[in-house]
């Protein structure tokens, strides 16, 4: 391994393979990707293929520009550059191709058809990029890359990249995590910890385009891969069984025996009965998880509502509506649309109702399957309601 410095920061060189290199960034402070919790930062991973000739996979966001820059430079210089490959439009990993191609002037720039056009709307008619209709696959001398497009994981112009005779995939947006390290491969850091940031990323991120993703697993079935290589994140070189069995059974929507209960309360009636609920639940052995969502990020809750068997949403009324944090969280889920869930309200209202309706209305629109709750009560729920919301957790847990 190579160490070389940027701005005093020691940079190391990592090969996934001969000729084969990571020269991505590290951004370890970033805390927020569009709404998702990023507690362990994130990379923007972008890989160069040296053979005859000299391919780089992905770009990094703009102001990481000059750490790439500084990885290639240690291998190659920029105008040997032969071609860039743009995965996927988005800026993450795009946001350097203009200032790359101002000095990597030899480069020919390849995206696929939507891609073209995306990166034409972020960075301006003029640049040239090639389609992989044109080019479906390229010859570097020893080694060939395959692009195989795969709309809609993620964004329409996805794709990927596979080089057959490492029988290594780089595959976008898929399998990645946002976990920054200073370690690159999956057998280097923890397993529990890269796991748990493989499904709040999948949770987060692309849930919601299960179908899409369902069908690029089924293509890549016939294919052998020994590595995969995504945009974020660790590199999977030993447990690419364990990523894409995990993979699989979130597409199917397979689900654990375990409730998950978010609300939110304004004088503790609402938290009465969501403790209640629990109460019952945890009577029939049955896994809970409470969330208040003044105290949460959406981020974890849907990260474990991915594989949990029902989610129930708690709020009072507030102005004949939801709560505001509660209306919000509603809709963050109805656009992640988890699959496969039960789900019902509880809540309390003083002169009038109207969350309970709000809130049905969501969680159908989601998606979810709705069980009937009854479950609104007048201010504070008196003991006898207290026990009535024990026995729904009892019929709850024995659902799921």
């Amino acid at each position: 391994m190579k160490i070389v410095y940027v701005n005093q920061r020691v940079i190391d060189l990592v090969q996934l393979k001969e000729g084969i290199y990571w020269v991505g960034a590290i951004d370890w402070n970033i805390r927020n990707f569009h709404g998702y919790i990023t507690n362990r930062g994130t990379t923007y991973n972008a890989y160069l293929i040296v053979d005859e000739k000299v391919a780089l996979i992905d770009t990094v966001k703009s102001s990481f520009f000059p750490e790439m820059v500084q990885r290639i430079k240690k291998i190659v210089d920029l105008v040997n550059l032969d071609y860039i490959i743009s995965n996927h439009t988005e800026p993450d990993h795009s946001g350097s191709i203009k200032k790359l191609l101002s000095v990597a002037r030899n480069a020919e720039l390849i995206a696929s058809e939507r891609g073209q056009n995306g990166l034409a709307w972020y960075y301006g008619e003029d640049l040239e990029c090639t389609t992989i209709k044109e080019k479906p696959n390229i010859n570097l001398g020893n080694r060939n890359l395959q692009f195989v497009p795969v709309p809609m994981v993620h964004w329409p112009d996805s794709m990927v990249t596979y080089i057959p005779e490492d029988q290594l995939l780089l595959s976008n947006d898929a399998f990645g995590q946002h976990f920054a390290s200073s370690k690159r491969f999956d057998d280097e850091v923890d397993q529990t910890v890269i796991m748990q940031e493989a499904k709040t990323y999948y949770a987060n991120i692309v849930m919601h385009l299960w179908g899409p993703i369902g069908s690029a697993l089924k293509a890549l079935e016939g294919i052998e891969i020994k590595m995969i290589a995504p945009s974020h994140g660790i590199i999977w070189r030993r447990k690419l069984d364990m990523i894409i069995e995990a993979y699989k059974k979130w597409v199917e929507g397979v689900s654990d025996p375990r409730v998950i209960v978010v609300y939110d309360t304004m004088w503790g009636s609402t938290e009465m009965v969501a403790n209640a609920i629990a109460e019952g639940i945890i009577s029939e052995g049955v896994e809970v998880q409470l969330y208040k969502l003044s105290n949460s990020d959406n981020t974890e809750i849907i990260s474990n509502i991915l594989d949990a068997r029902a989610v129930l949403i708690g709020s009072p009324t507030l102005n004949n509506g939801l709560f505001p944090t509660v209306a919000s969280f509603l809709m963050y889920m109805k656009g992640l649309k988890p699959r496969k869930k039960l789900g019902a309200f509880f809540g309390s209202y003083g002169w009038g109702g109207g969350a309970k309706r709000e809130a049905e209305a969501e969680l159908k629109a989601t998606g979810i399957e709705l069980i009937e709750s009854d479950l609104d009560f007048n201010f504070k729920p008196s003991q006898k309601e207290l026990e009535k919301a024990v026995e729904f957790g009892k019929t709850i847990a024995r659902k799921v």
